[in-house]
């Protein structure tokens, strides 16, 4: 699995989405990858105990959709979906670093 180079700046909250996005980039291959659907559960659980999440109003949103989306079909329209949020998450958390969140 390659993704997008990862700035050194990284913390664990953007290691997660990070890695969330490159398992389910990965899964739009293999959708059917029941050890990698497992890793993305237990990472969707890591971000949402993380306490900066539980402080902003977007993130646990997003990831209440993308466990609704894992316990559906596993498929390439699911997969997709899961890149879409880590995605959106990957650019919360930029923003938050930045400044503008």
């Amino acid at each position: 699995m390659t993704g997008a180079p990862r700035p050194s700046y990284t913390n664990a909250l953007t290691k997660l989405c990070q890695d969330g996005l490159d398992i389910a980039r990965y899964l739009h291959q293999c959708p059917e990858d029941l050890g990698e659907r497992a890793r993305l559960k237990k990472i969707l659980g890591e971000i949402q105990r993380d306490p900066t999440v539980r402080m902003r109003r977007e993130f646990p949103k997003i990831a209440i959709e993308m466990e609704r989306t894992l316990r559906g079909e596993a498929d390439q329209m699911s997969a997709e979906t899961l890149a879409e949020g880590f995605e959106r998450m990957t650019r919360l958390c930029d923003m938050a670093k930045s400044g503008l969140l």
